[in-house]
């Protein structure tokens, strides 16, 4: 029997750090900064070397033996295995060996464990800690049991002798690696730091699709030097993002975020050396990177902000239902129609708009922007799929509201950035209308979202229903939209009020707290 606390298990395979900066001692800092009382993580620790350091380089560096490797491997296995492997300093090949071998065989095991590696091999104050073939020896015999790779700009360089960022992805996933994250942090001639998500066809983890991606992120530069064990807190944070349940993107954007908290309150030791800080779960939007992206065009103002807030957001597929739901009392609507008839289509939706002309209802259409553009809509309602097809600019210009889907920290990253009037967040639950392919947000993950997405409505979606309303509220989210729970209300009257009185309730005690 599972207990509702289980931990989720990680392994960090790395070197000691006695200055506690870096390498293991980070990766237990790191792990202990995502885990909580509801969502637990327990790192354990399988030592490669034992080092002689201090915040501003290494003097010494001791490999231990694989024998001793292999023993501590087998000893953590007598209690569980582990959903995420992360990997650090390894000293020499016989290690990459044993670690080759190791790796293969608990994946027969295992098949969906994940495995990161971050090659350091040279310290950040320029010590070398492993043996000059290590990287030849990773890539010919470890590369092929890795999931995710993390180098910094130079270690690119060092493992593929390849100059070009994209070539030297390209070699890396020829060899097996199904996403490589570059650090761009070593790039000190300028004044921000970008880093680079290559994901490949074959990258999948926990019914996350598979497909072909890059995603870049940048922050401004810290100017000090008090960032010791960067690197290592970096692929830990994604471990630990990961084994909580968040995408790979998702994890992306909040390894890079819980970097930039740490290097805004540095712990420093002394004048010119330290280490970034471990403050907890990123929690304020100026931690957030931002997106670099060439397929995004960010219209020149913000869309029009609500004439109301949502509250309680009633998502129908007719014009049917659209009056019944305008009957019960509902303020807020979305029309979703499945259709490709043109003329059925056109139909309904001016028959909608002109059933919500009443200045307190907000009236959205879903993904049919040319129509509602045409015909005077109040709102449209987009997934993030239609962003690059749809004419944000006139929308904009027509003073029409927008609405985006968003399914995590990517996407409500990417969608903030086109300044949208609301972002839906979902699915929260497993829902009826839309196969998520294990993409649940869960109160857990929804709960983090108001604090670092506080300038735009958000609003809940996905399997929300009156017996869980109280606890999506809980997390700090003021909106909900529903499908299936109003379809099927015996009194869509007295379920309306229900709801309404659920919303005004925990907005009251939000704003008494």
């Amino acid at each position: 029997m599972i207990h509702a606390n289980q931990a989720a298990i990680l392994w960090s395979i790395a070197g000691s750090d006695n200055s506690a900066g870096a390498g293991i001692q980070a990766d237990l800092k790191t792990i202990q900064s995502f885990s909580t009382s509801e969502q637990p993580l327990h790192l354990y620790t399988l030592v490669t070397a034992i080092t002689a350091q201090h915040s501003s380089g290494v003097d010494a560096c001791m490999a231990v033996s694989v024998a001793m490797l292999h023993q501590q491997a087998m000893a953590f296995l007598k209690d569980a295995q582990p959903a995420v492997i992360k990997v650090g300093l390894l000293v020499n090949k016989l290690q990459v060996l044993w670690l080759a071998d190791f790796l293969q065989e608990l994946r027969q095991q295992q098949p969906d464990l994940l495995v990161i590696y971050d090659p350091v091999a040279i310290s950040s104050s320029g010590s070398r800690m492993a043996d000059a073939d290590l990287y030849q020896a990773v890539m010919q015999h470890l590369l092929p049991q890795l999931d995710l790779l993390t180098p910094n700009l130079p270690e690119l360089e060092a493992l593929t002798k390849a100059a070009p960022t994209r070539q030297a992805v390209q070699q890396l996933f020829e060899f097996g690696v199904k996403a490589v994250l570059v650090k761009g942090g070593h790039d000190f001639d300028i004044q921000s730091c970008t880093d680079e998500l290559f994901i490949s066809p074959q990258f999948s983890y926990r019914g996350y699709p598979a497909y072909t991606h890059q995603i870049s992120l940048s922050s401004p530069r810290q100017q000090h030097q008090f960032n010791h064990g960067t690197g290592c807190c970096f692929s830990s944070a994604l471990a630990a993002a990961l084994a909580l349940g968040y995408a790979l993107e998702d994890a992306f954007v909040l390894a890079k975020s819980y970097i930039n908290q740490g290097l805004s309150q540095p712990v420093v030791i002394t004048e010119c050396s330290g280490t970034l800080g471990h403050l907890g779960f990123p929690a304020k939007p100026n931690y957030l990177p931002e997106l670099i992206t060439e397929d995004l065009r960010p219209p020149a103002k913000a869309f029009v902000p609500l004439k109301a807030p949502l509250g309680l957001y009633v998502i129908v597929p007719s014009v049917a239902e659209l009056q019944r739901a305008l009957a019960a009392g509902v303020k807020t609507l979305q029309l979703r129609i499945k259709s490709t008839d043109q003329a059925l289509l056109r139909q309904e939706i001016q028959q909608a708009i002109q059933l919500c002309q009443q200045d307190d209802i907000q009236l959205f259409i879903n993904d049919h922007w040319q129509l509602a553009l045409e015909l005077g809509a109040y709102g449209v309602h987009l997934g993030q799929e239609d962003i690059n097809s749809a004419n944000l600019a006139a929308l904009q210009q027509a003073g029409i509201r927008l609405g985006l889907s968003s399914h995590g920290f990517y996407k409500l990253l990417r969608a903030q950035q086109l300044q949208p009037s609301y972002l839906a967040i979902g699915a929260v639950f497993a829902t009826q209308t839309k196969e998520m392919g294990g993409k649940l947000q869960g109160l857990q993950k929804l709960y983090r979202y108001p604090a670092l997405f506080p300038k735009i409505p958000l609003v809940a979606i996905g399997g929300i229903n009156q017996s869980n309303a109280k606890a999506v509220l809980a997390t700090g989210i003021k909106h909900l939209a529903v499908v299936q729970a109003f379809a099927n209300a015996a009194d869509p009257k007295l379920w309306v009020q229900q709801m309404q009185q659920l919303i005004a309730e925990a907005q009251l005690e939000q704003k008494l707290c």
